[in-house]
C-alpha cells in the first residue's frame, strides 16, 4: 500500500542514478582542478620567458626549434667520419666479418666532435655506433643514432670503385648532373623504425609486393621502387626509372650497361682504309701491298713479283714487257723528275721505291716498319723480328738440415712506445728467430682544466644623475623606464649581497639557490648571482654544457612607474599629494614632504659571460707489446743454383726463389 513513508523514500533506482551523477561530476573537478594547485603558476613576458611566482623557486626551459635536419646531419657526419676511418688496414678481412665502434670511440680518436640532438641535449655516446661489414665484393656500413627523442639507423654500401677519390667511397647509382661520365651514386635508404599498426598497415609480413602504395624489398622494408625492383626482380639489362642493370641484374653505369647489354652490329669495310687498318674487297685485314692488289687493279705494276698488265689483270713476265714497258728511257732505281723508279725502271711511290731498291731490313723509314727480310710490316711485326730478347736465369737457394730450438711463450703485454712495429715470420725461415705483437688502447694519461661558458643579462647600473625629486620617494631609472619605490631606502645593485642564507637585506629578499640549464636573466624586482657549475649531470668530461647554480633575490621595495619625480606645488611652493601606480592596478598617494635634488641612478640590461672550470680526465693511445723467442741450435747446408723462372722441379726438391736473377 503506499505510505507517507514510502513517499518520503522515493524510488530506489532514482535515488541509485542521482547518487551517481553527483559522483561523476565531483570526479571531473578533481581532474580540473588538481593539476591548476599543484603546478606553478607561470607568467610570460615578452621575451619567451618564464618565471615563477612566489617563493617557489622553478625551472622553465626554452624549447629549440624541432626539426629532422638535425638528425639527418648527425647520420652523415658519422658516416663521413667512419669512411675516412675506414682505411686498408682497419677493414674486416673475411667475408662476414665486422667491426664496430660507438660514438664514443670515435670521440675519443678525434675523428668527430660530440653530437647534439634537437632538444640540445647529448647524443647517446654508447649506443649511438658505427658497424661496417665485410660482403662479398663490398662492405656494408651500418650508422646507428640514438638521441634524447628516437633511436634510427641507416645503410651504405662502400668499396674501392673507379670514381673512387680516396681508398673507400660510397657506392652510386646515378649520374648526378655536373659530374664525370659513370659516376654512380647509391641512394641510403633509412631503416625506419618499427611504429604501431594502424588500419592501413598489413597484418602480415609484406615482402617483395606492392601494398596500396608503398613497396616492400625481400627483408620487408618500406623501400622506393627502384629498390624494389633492385631487391626483388633483378632487372637484368633494362632500364629502369632512369637506372641501368647490367646482364647480372646489379646497377651499373651507362657505359658498362651499353657493354654489356648491347648487341654490336658487325660493320664490313671493303676496300677502305680504316683505322690505320687496310680491308680488301673481301672484308679481310690486308696489307697495302695486298689492298693495292685487291681493289684498284694496279696497271702496268709489278706487286710483290706480281705482273700487272695495261688492264690491271695479273699476267706473264713477257707479257707484263710488252705491254708496259717504254724501250727508251729506261730508269732503275732512280729518282728523275720527281719520279721514282724501281728496280724494274717502273714509277713507284717512295715506299714501293725502298722496297724495291734500298730493302731496308729491320729499319723505320718515314714511319714505316721493314722487317728482317726487307718488308713492309705492322709495328709489332717489326718488334718481334726485330728486337733481340734479354733472356734472364733466376736465383734458386735451398737450406737443409736446419734445427731450432721450441719457440718460449709470448711475454707479458709491457708498455712500448707507439712506434715500435710488429715482427712476424715464417717459421721455416732460419732467419725467423723472434716475434712481436703490439696491442694499442686508450688510457687515461692525465688531466686538463676544462672551461665552461654560458651568456646571460644582467641588470647593471651603467650611471646616474641629479634631479629635483619627491623628497619622500626613492627614484630609479631601469632600462629607460622611471620608478618610484614605496621605501626612501636606495636601490641597490645586488652585488652588494653576499650571504647566502634565507634573509632580507635592505629591500632585497634572499629567495634561495637553484641549478638551471639555462641562466636565467635579470629583471629590474628579480636579480640573479652566479655560484658555481652543477656537474651532476655530466661523467668524467662533459659532452654538453653543465648547468649552473645561482642564488635568487627579489626586490621588496615596491617599484611603481612614475613619469616624473615632482608632484604638482601651488603657488607659494608647497608640493600637493601625489598619486602613484603601482603595477597595473593598485595605486597608492602619500605627500611629498618637500623637493629636494637626488641622484637618480641608471640601471641598464648588458650581457654578461659566466664560466666555470674544471679539471677532466686526458686520454690517449698507450702502446704494449709482447715477444717471443727462439735459437737456431744447426744451420744446416745452404746451396745456391741458377734456373729458369718458377721451375717446379727444383720447387718441389724444396729450392726457393730469392728473387734474384742475371743475364744469360
Amino acid at each position: 500500500m503506499y505510505t507517507e513513508e514510502y513517499e518520503k523514500r522515493g524510488y530506489p533506482i532514482t535515488n541509485f542514478i542521482i547518487k551517481l551523477v553527483l559522483v561523476v561530476i565531483v570526479i571531473l573537478l578533481l581532474v580540473w582542478l588538481v593539476p591548476k594547485i599543484i603546478a606553478p603558476n607561470f607568467s610570460s613576458n615578452s621575451n619567451n620567458t618564464s618565471s615563477c611566482k612566489g617563493s617557489t623557486t622553478c625551472e622553465v626551459k626554452g624549447l629549440d626549434a624541432l626539426t629532422s635536419q638535425i638528425f639527418a646531419d648527425n647520420l652523415e657526419r658519422m658516416k663521413d667520419a667512419a669512411i675516412t676511418y675506414y682505411t686498408a688496414d682497419r677493414l674486416p678481412t673475411e667475408v662476414g666479418d665486422s667491426r664496430q665502434m660507438t660514438l664514443s670511440d670515435m670521440i675519443g680518436k678525434k675523428l668527430i666532435t660530440p653530437l647534439i640532438d634537437k632538444n640540445n641535449k647529448a647524443v647517446d655516446v654508447e649506443k649511438s655506433y658505427v658497424k661496417i661489414t665485410k660482403m662479398n665484393d663490398e662492405y656494408l656500413l651500418k650508422i646507428n643514432i640514438k638521441d634524447s627523442e628516437k633511436e634510427d639507423y641507416i645503410l651504405v654500401h662502400l668499396g674501392c670503385y673507379s670514381y673512387c677519390d680516396s681508398y673507400l667511397c660510397q657506392k652510386q647509382t646515378t649520374q648526378p648532373v655536373g659530374t664525370k661520365q659513370g659516376k654512380i651514386i647509391t641512394p641510403v635508404i633509412p631503416i625506419v623504425s618499427p611504429t604501431p599498426t594502424t588500419p592501413s598497415t598489413p597484418t602480415v609480413e609484406a615482402r617483395c609486393m606492392k601494398v596500396g602504395n608503398k613497396y616492400y624489398d625481400k627483408n620487408g622494408n618500406v623501400v622506393s621502387e627502384v629498390n624494389y625492383i633492385i631487391s626483388c626482380q633483378a632487372p637484368k639489362c633494362q632500364i629502369v626509372n632512369g637506372y641501368y642493370f647490367g646482364k647480372d641484374g646489379t646497377s651499373v653505369t651507362k657505359s658498362r650497361y651499353q657493354s654489356e647489354c648491347s648487341t654490336p652490329t658487325p660493320t664490313t669495310h671493303k676496300c677502305e682504309y680504316t683505322g690505320g687498318k687496310y680491308y680488301d674487297k673481301n672484308g679481310n685485314v690486308v696489307s697495302e701491298v695486298n689492298y693495292i692488289i685487291s681493289c684498284q687493279a694496279p696497271k702496268c705494276k709489278i706487286v710483290n713479283g706480281y705482273y700487272f698488265g695495261k688492264d690491271g689483270r695479273n699476267v706473264s713476265k713477257a707479257i707484263y714487257e710488252k705491254e708496259c714497258t717504254t724501250p727508251t728511257p729506261t730508269y732503275k732505281c732512280q729518282y728523275v723528275n720527281g719520279k721514282y723508279y724501281d728496280k724494274n725502271g717502273a714509277v713507284v711511290s717512295e715506299v714501293n721505291y725502298i722496297i724495291s731498291c734500298q730493302a731496308p731490313k729491320c729499319q723505320i723509314v718515314n714511319g714505316y716498319y721493314f722487317g728482317k727480310d726487307g718488308r713492309n710490316v705492322s709495328k709489332s711485326v717489326y718488334e718481334s723480328e726485330c728486337s733481340t730478347p734479354v733472356e734472364y736465369e733466376w736465383e734458386y737457394i735451398r737450406t737443409t738440415g736446419a734445427k731450432f730450438s721450441e719457440w718460449t711463450s709470448w711475454s707479458a703485454w709491457a708498455k712500448t712506445d707507439c712506434s715500435t712495429q710488429e715482427i712476424n715470420c715464417s717459421d721455416t725461415d732460419v732467419s725467423c728467430l723472434y716475434k712481436l705483437q703490439r696491442l694499442t688502447r686508450k688510457e687515461k694519461i692525465g688531466t686538463y682544466q676544462k672551461t665552461y661558458s654560458k651568456k646571460r643579462e644582467m641588470v647593471k647600473q651603467t650611471g646616474s644623475y641629479e634631479k629635483q625629486s619627491c623628497a619622500n620617494y626613492n627614484y630609479v631609472e631601469i632600462n629607460h623606464k622611471l620608478y618610484a619605490t614605496t621605501t626612501t631606502t636606495p636601490y641597490t645593485t645586488i652585488d652588494t649581497i653576499t650571504t647566502t642564507t634565507t634573509h632580507t637585506t635592505g629591500t632585497w629578499t634572499y629567495n634561495g639557490r637553484a641549478s638551471y640549464s639555462n641562466p636565467p636573466a635579470d629583471s629590474g624586482s628579480t636579480h640573479y648571482k652566479f655560484v658555481g657549475a652543477d656537474y651532476s649531470y655530466c661523467g668524467e668530461t662533459c659532452t654538453t654544457l653543465p648547468n649552473y647554480y645561482y642564488d635568487s633575490y627579489t626586490y621588496t621595495g615596491g617599484l611603481a612607474n612614475v613619469s616624473t619625480t615632482t608632484s604638482s606645488t601651488t603657488t607659494a611652493g608647497t608640493p600637493l599629494s601625489e598619486t602613484h601606480l603601482v603595477g597595473q592596478t593598485t595605486t597608492y598617494a602619500a605627500t611629498c614632504g618637500q623637493i629636494v635634488t637626488k641622484t637618480i641612478p641608471i640601471y641598464g640590461t648588458i650581457t654578461v659571460t659566466e664560466k666555470a672550470t674544471r679539471t677532466e680526465p686526458l686520454y690517449g693511445d698507450v702502446c704494449y707489446k709482447s715477444d717471443k723467442s727462439r735459437t737456431l741450435i744447426s744451420e744446416g747446408k745452404t746451396e745456391t743454383t741458377w734456373s729458369s723462372y718458377n721451375n717446379s722441379s727444383l720447387i718441389n726438391a724444396g729450392w726457393k726463389m730469392t728473387g734474384n736473377k742475371r743475364s744469360k
